[in-house]
């Protein structure tokens, strides 16, 4: 069978790979040129550092994503940490949950007796874990609520779990679906002990998907960049077909602005893995006020704000910091993670769940992420900033609030041959990397 999937990120890949598996013939339509979707990254031309478009942490738990990436020969470009460790820093200084080699959950457990936090604080951790392996899914609340039903003071939320669950969900506790946090923490922290240990990219996300899209190639897939998909074909209820307009990947051609040209290609099925706000419009009329489409256009979005600052001394001493009672809530040393120990260093800022820091100017922001270096870590006092990029994605993830997961639909739809992924889909996990792979790797499955 012909399957055409529209998308090169995580979930469109994922589709690609496992329908060839499948024995189909593919062909994989991305409208850009980079391979990667919201998850890539491009060469910062004045430092020729590699700068991801939001710095993206996996855990071991990730086994979708690590198996698609063990295929393709890109787990040497992962720092796989065995053992969960998180740094946090406060105005008392540095305290570490560092998880000891022993099953889980003990390890958590163990963890949490050598975090500084009060006794009370590990007791109720404590309960929230027995809630999770013991208690029912808390399917239509709030994670705020299941804080409160499970014992959570604002201790507890304040040093642990909110920098955290904003961190996964990314959506504040008060509005994310409780359900999400609940699943993932089975995940990483129920199951075996590596689970929940963390992994970095040791290159930017787009190495990740070029060795992606080569394993694909090389298996008989065809990749076609620069293909912006503007409708999908649909008669007697069954997909025919897409259309889209092919621009020219020529930097002569580009420099010189030589129009797009519009091009067809037949196809028995279609796998739409793009943004679920492009879904609506790719699909005929007569279809996108029915479900599943009319329900992907209620949902909504949540923002993401980065920060990439070079500075011309080693400031931050470890790969990644949770900064508490800051704007800015984690730090990431990406010359570190990417091989380089000494100056210049190289610091990414996430913000997620991004509503009060989007809207500010950029120099705000920025304001933001050197008040936070400069409380926390002395270094920064003599420091100079060299560099500084500021990036917004206003719609980087949807807003996984419990109204929102009535409405992310599955695989399939009414549309006979036609089939979705991404991380927005019902995967039951938050918008992540391992969502998306899931995503496809179910869509693929449908065929």
């Amino acid at each position: 069978m012909k399957v055409v999937v529209v998308g090169g990120g995580f979930a469109g890949l994922s589709a690609a790979i496992h329908l060839q598996d499948r024995r189909h013939q593919v062909v994989l339509l991305e409208r850009r040129g980079v391979l990667g979707g919201r998850a890539t990254s491009y060469v910062d031309r004045l430092t020729g550092d590699e700068v991801d478009s939001g710095t993206h942490v996996m855990i071991g738990a990730y086994r979708a994503t690590l198996n698609l990436l063990r295929r393709a020969g890109a787990l040497d470009l992962l720092l796989i940490e065995p053992n969960l460790g998180l740094d946090y820093i406060d105005s008392q200084g540095f305290s570490s949950l560092a998880c000891p080699p022993v099953p889980a959950p003990w390890h958590l457990l163990l963890g949490l007796l050598r975090l500084r936090v009060p006794w009370e604080v590990r007791l109720q951790a404590m309960r929230l874990a027995a809630a999770v392996r013991l208690g029912r899914p808390p399917h239509g609340l709030t994670l705020a609520e299941y804080f409160r039903r499970t014992g959570q003071g604002q201790a507890a939320r304040t040093l642990l779990w909110d920098g955290l669950a904003t961190a996964i969900l990314n959506e504040t506790p008060e509005r994310a679906a409780a359900i999400l946090f609940y699943n993932v923490y089975r995940e990483a922290f129920l199951g075996r002990r590596a689970d929940s240990g963390l992994i970095f990219a040791r290159r930017g996300l787009g190495e990740l998907h070029r060795l992606l899209g080569a394993y694909f190639e090389r298996r008989g897939g065809e990749i076609r960049r620069r293909a912006r998909v503007d409708g999908v074909d649909v008669a007697g209820g069954r997909v025919r077909g897409v259309s889209y307009l092919k621009g020219v990947e020529a930097r002569d051609e580009i420099r010189t602005g030589t129009p797009a040209v519009r091009e067809t290609i037949d196809a028995e099925a279609v796998v739409l893995a793009t943004p679920w706000t492009a879904v609506p419009t790719l699909v005929p009329s007569e279809w996108a006020g029915k479900a599943p489409f009319a329900d992907i256009a209620r949902l909504r979005s949540s923002p993401i704000v980065s920060v990439e600052m070079w500075l011309d001394r080693v400031v931050v001493e470890r790969p990644m910091v949770g900064l508490r009672g800051c704007e800015v809530e984690w730090v990431f040393d990406k010359g570190r993670l990417h091989g380089r120990s000494g100056p210049p260093q190289h610091l990414a800022f996430i913000v997620s769940a991004a509503y009060r820091t989007a809207p500010l100017r950029n120099a705000e922001i920025i304001a933001l992420a050197r008040d936070a270096l400069l409380r926390y870590f002395p270094a920064m006092r003599e420091a100079s900033v060299s560099r500084v990029l500021v990036l917004r994605d206003p719609h980087a993830t949807f807003s996984s609030d419990p109204s929102s997961e009535a409405l992310r639909p599955g695989p399939t739809t009414p549309v006979g041959g036609l089939f979705l992924a991404g991380d927005w889909t019902d995967t039951g996990l938050p918008a992540t990397i391992e969502g998306a792979v899931r995503s496809g790797r179910r869509a693929a499955l449908c065929l």
